[in-house]
């Protein structure tokens, strides 16, 4: 009984140092495994600038966006991967004992661009229209557990019976500005910009359809619009007009602000009347501002030195901008102001001029 038992003994002893060694060799390969695959030439960190995404910087870095978790996981301090600052510095590697060096990437990361001044980019206001804005859709719920999505997220939309999306079609999330935000007399909709999505699928049937948001400028919720709104205006060559047409400056992109040189202004007229991208516009005005603005008011109570004369019964008309037509939608044109010597004004009057 004791042999036996010592016999027991000595093969537990004999099995366990199998294991052992059968375990220790799992566990060599399990930590070769365990190991990143990491370029050469792959920078240690990325300095995060306005803009940047944890999906844009693995796809920069990596080719591959869908490794943002890997590049999230060396980064213990970014504690939400939605969320990541300017100056931040992220880590693009693992620990020096987590990595294997493969071959260099071959190329170099290159820096976002910005817009070149022969446009002009909608970043925080936008201008719809009637059509426009029947053409929009909304974000009727995600996939997500938080109330606000970002840049990654699936989310849920609808469109009207009648509208026929677009699928790959990037779409512009926003929502209306309030009464309180614009000036009264202000026509169309003047929208803040919340971000974008990029439509995937759309089942007209079930009136639903999947997004991705490709660009969160603010938390994104439910219930905002969507809707194709052009963004970039670009300078175009001028296109005489072929016929004379009065019209009026009903909007401004930016609320509360007087526009001037470079900047979008709205009238109400659009393809409907014949108007084509390039049309020069004339922003004209007639008067004596002075005795019309606070500061001739403000002069008339102090006192002239002579008596003021009897004002005209019509003033000439005076050119105090010019623009072009840069976006046409059926009732409403979009004017990149090229030349302003004065700051428009909404209700100004905007002239075409055949064969100018």
């Amino acid at each position: 009984m004791k042999l036996v038992g010592w016999m027991s003994m000595v093969a537990v002893l004999i099995a366990g140092t199998a294991i052992a060694q059968v375990d220790e060799a799992g566990e060599d390969q399990e930590a070769q495994k365990a190991k990143v695959e990491v370029p050469a030439d792959m920078p240690q960190t990325h300095t995060v600038t306005e803009g940047d995404t944890l999906w844009d910087i693995t796809q920069a870095y990596y080719g591959d966006p869908y490794k943002w978790p890997q590049v999230w996981s060396y980064n213990p301090d970014i504690t939400n991967p939605h969320w990541i600052y300017p100056d931040a510095q992220v880590q693009l590697r693992p620990g020096d004992d987590q990595l294997v060096e493969t071959a260099p990437r071959g190329f170099s990361y290159a820096k976002r661009t910005t817009v070149t001044q022969h446009a002009v980019y909608q970043a925080e206001y936008g201008f719809l229209d009637s059509d426009a804005l029947t053409d929009s859709g909304y974000i009727i719920g995600a996939n997500e557990e938080h109330m606000m999505m970002v840049d990654t997220d699936m989310v849920y939309v609808r469109f009207n019976e009648d509208v026929e999306p677009e699928i790959g079609r990037v779409y512009t999330i926003f929502r209306k500005m309030q009464k309180h935000e614009r000036e009264g007399w202000e026509k169309g909709t003047l929208v803040r910009i919340i971000g974008e999505v990029k439509l995937q699928d759309y089942d007209a049937k079930r009136q639903v359809g999947r997004a991705v948001v490709v660009n969160a400028l603010e938390g994104i919720e439910r219930g905002f619009r969507i809707a194709p709104l052009e963004r970039h205006f670009y300078w175009v060559d001028v296109v005489p007009a072929e016929h004379s047409l009065r019209a009026t400056v009903v909007a401004s992109l930016y609320p509360r602000k007087l526009p001037s040189t470079n900047q979008i202004v709205f009238v109400d007229v659009g393809a409907e009347q014949g108007i084509v991208i390039g049309n020069r516009f004339y922003i004209v005005r007639q008067g004596d501002e002075w005795r019309r603005s606070a500061e001739g008011k403000i002069g008339r109570e102090i006192e002239t030195i002579v008596p003021l004369p009897k004002e005209p019964e019509h003033y000439p008309w005076e050119v105090v901008a010019i623009g072009r037509a840069v976006n046409v939608q059926p009732n409403t044109t979009a004017i990149l102001l090229e030349r302003a010597t004065r700051a428009v004004r909404m209700g100004d009057r905007a002239e075409l001029r055949k064969g100018e």
